[in-house]
């Protein structure tokens, strides 16, 4: 009987014993755990590609994994991931939260952007369990968020290219190529065309070369043309005001003489009549001259150019 009791007793106690040491590690391993992670909530606008276990990089270094994403309980149209990460990891109160992909493989994982230098730890706020770090939208979120989208216009592009390629369009394209096909086999057959358009082409390079050419010369003719045109202008300018000034003279002395002629006709009488004649008809002529050069005089005002070349000869029809 107290051998079956003193059993008893050291398997109870080795039992106990147990569990206290199992409950010591347990124990000790989450304190180690908490000491060397520390947990942080990011909350996601929309769907997400993320699962439990994925990768937590912090600049690109691995730094913890997800442990829980779940729908939020505030606001059911957003997704509350939780992490955890390495405890000396420094996340800002500007650093920003994105989902990436691994390369070519569509892995997804966390990606933590630094901050700045200058920027606070992140902590928790009051009332928060753990620190929230901001969401930010990516282009694989755009793509997941705007995919049903890009489907839709998708199947209206299939739709056009089918009302596109319809019997009748692909029969006019198999003629035109049809058609294309022959005159490439002409042109191939037919050496002497190519031959004849390269020759027309470069005819066609010298006669462009030779117009070049001869509009320069027209150019510098029409310059060399007006300069001497001005030089002729202002020549013929100084002729027409001396040629102004005599006619004044000659009008100023026609005006003495006419009273000159009436005193002298008054005065004389008889043998003096003839004398008096001849000088009126003197001043006659004399005005006749005058006339002439102020028509002259115009002639050269309007047109300075015809001293030069001339009157215009006219056209005359030989058909």
């Amino acid at each position: 009987m107290e051998t079956r009791a003193n059993y008893a007793v050291i398997g109870a106690f080795v039992i106990v014993a147990t569990l206290a040491v199992a409950a010591f590690v347990l124990w000790l391993g989450q304190s180690q755990f908490q000491r060397d992670y520390k947990a942080y909530d990011i909350v996601f606008e929309g769907p997400v590609s993320l699962e439990d276990g994925s990768a937590v990089r912090y600049i690109g270094i691995k730094v913890g994994e997800v442990s829980t994403v779940r729908i939020d309980r505030a606001d059911p149209s957003k997704v509350r991931a939780r992490i955890r990460i390495d405890r000396e990891t420094p996340v800002k109160t500007d650093s920003t939260a994105s989902i990436q992909l691994a390369g070519i493989t569509g892995v997804t994982f966390v990606q933590i952007s630094a901050g700045s230098p200058t920027a606070r730890l992140l902590e928790a706020k009051p009332g928060e369990p753990v620190p929230v770090i901001k969401a930010e939208k990516t282009q694989l979120d755009q793509l997941v968020a705007g995919g049903a989208q890009v489907l839709g216009q998708a199947n209206d592009t299939m739709e056009r290219v089918k009302e596109l390629l319809t019997d009748e369009n692909i029969e006019s394209i198999s003629t035109s190529l049809k058609n294309i096909e022959t005159i490439t086999t002409k042109l191939a057959a037919d050496d002497g065309l190519i031959d004849r358009a390269t020759g027309t082409m470069q005819d066609l390079s010298r006669a462009s070369t030779e117009f070049a050419s001869a509009s320069e010369s027209v150019g510098a003719f029409s310059t060399n043309a007006n300069q001497e045109l001005d030089g002729l202008s202002g020549q013929l300018g100084d002729l027409l005001t001396e040629v102004r000034n005599v006619v004044a003279s000659a009008d100023a002395v026609i005006v003495q003489g006419k009273d000159t002629v009436s005193v002298v006709n008054t005065l004389l009488e008889g043998p003096a009549t003839g004398v008096v004649e001849d000088s009126r008809l003197a001043a006659q002529d004399l005005r006749i001259l005058i006339s002439r050069m102020d028509r002259l005089t115009r002639e050269l005002e309007q047109n300075p150019q015809s001293m030069l070349v001339g009157e215009p000869v006219p056209y005359e029809d030989k058909r």
